[in-house]
């Protein structure tokens, strides 16, 4: 930051303008934040702070709580530094996190609750208020993972197209991720992780005093690149509050096209909740193999999520499908009128064939493959032996 002057500049102009947006600017609110890569590192720093001041309250074995909708960095989080990670499912019928799952999952080494704006298989957001209340009530931290959200969420509550509240308009809430590389429309590679005071920042950082320099950074990486930060902070002064506003109501009227189709053209399938955002849940009706359809729209070209418990699919709505979205549809309704016809007789392949195959894996054979698959990720083909 010394040599870099301008990058130490965009980065602290980046974190402000999104903590501003959070609503952690106001009279009497002293919240701050990191600029990391992006929404796990993010995640990881969160869960940084709270072991930290576990430790400071004497807590041993600290653990989070959770909902089995939140993204699976946080799982990752706890294992890296030693957390239980407790996991409630959301409720039925809205498939949000629930104050009252929450509470009955909670003991003396809960150190935080972390709840999502929206989770990633429903596109939901977790009932925030009643988790602050219980945080409060409590004294333990609440994480609001809005790294989906984030612009999108913000640009609708803006519009008056969002009326609940979720980020540190509410007393419980004590740290936001938020990814400015999703709806932000920043290049890869930038989010903040944003806390309400600057003490719990604080535990995040770990100086080195004992060698022979002094060493200290603000966040998990050493040195990074400038480039995707400055990129940023020029998306950010190029949109502004209203650009951000303006396209979270245009992706808010493209998920009720979305979801009207389904729901009027497409008897084959439902929705398994309106969602309250970004992404759009479907699953299977009359008999139908979601998965089925799910793998028929991946032959066709299409590039399409699923989950499990219950088995879903999902569409992550983008810039992209505003020029493309009539065709996804006519597709989704071809699909599923194929599935249909043909009685469960459809093989199912690609990356829906993966869940559809999961709830007949034992976890340890699961973990292994996982493993695999990311090594397999990482081969580089051999060339051909040169022939004389």
């Amino acid at each position: 930051p010394g040599i870099f002057k301008s990058c130490r500049k965009f980065e602290a102009e980046i974190v402000q303008m999104v903590v501003a947006m959070l609503h952690g600017a106001g009279p009497g609110q002293d919240a701050c934040g990191l600029l990391t890569s992006g929404g796990t590192e993010s995640i990881l720093l969160a869960v940084l702070a709270y072991r930290e001041q576990a430790r400071e309250r004497g807590i041993g074995e600290p653990e989070i709580v959770c909902g089995t909708s939140a993204h699976g960095a946080l799982d990752k989080a706890c294992h890296y530094f030693g957390l239980r990670l407790v996991k409630v499912d959301p409720d039925p019928a809205t498939l949000r996190l629930t104050a009252d799952r929450v509470a009955a999952a909670m003991s003396a080494r809960t150190i935080a609750i972390y709840a999502s704006s929206p989770s990633f298989p429903f596109g939901t957001v977790d009932d925030l208020e009643d988790l602050s209340a219980l945080a409060l009530a409590h004294g333990v931290g609440l994480h609001v993972d809005n790294c989906l959200g984030g612009f999108y969420l913000s640009g609708l509550q803006a519009a008056g197209r969002f009326s609940r509240k979720f980020d540190f308009e509410l007393p419980g809430v004590t740290s936001i991720s938020t990814d400015v590389h999703k709806y932000g429309f920043a290049p890869k590679g930038v989010s903040v992780v944003a806390f309400a005071r600057p003490e719990l920042r604080r535990f995040t950082f770990h100086p080195v005093t004992s060698g022979l320099t002094l060493y200290v950074t603000s966040t998990m990486q050493g040195s990074r690149g400038g480039g995707v930060v400055a990129a940023a902070w020029a998306t950010m002064m190029h949109f502004g509050a209203d650009g951000y506003q303006e396209s979270a109501v245009h992706f808010d009227d493209l998920k009720n096209k979305i979801e009207t189709f389904v729901r009027d053209q497409v008897p084959q399938l439902q929705l398994a909740v309106r969602s309250d955002l970004a992404v759009i849940p479907i699953a299977g009706r009359k008999g139908v193999d979601v998965y089925a359809v799910a793998s028929l729209m991946e032959q066709r070209g299409w590039s399409v999520f699923t989950s499990q418990s219950p088995p879903l699919m999902q569409i992550c709505i983008g810039e992209q499908h505003f020029r493309v979205i009539d065709a996804w549809l006519a597709d989704l309704k071809a699909c599923a009128a194929t599935v249909a016809a043909a009685h469960s007789k459809i093989s199912i392949k690609g990356e829906a064939a993966v869940y559809g195959a999961v709830k007949y894996t034992p976890p340890l054979v699961l973990d292994r493959v996982l493993r695999g698959y990311v090594e397999s990720t990482l081969k580089v083909k051999q060339a051909p032996a040169a022939t004389v």
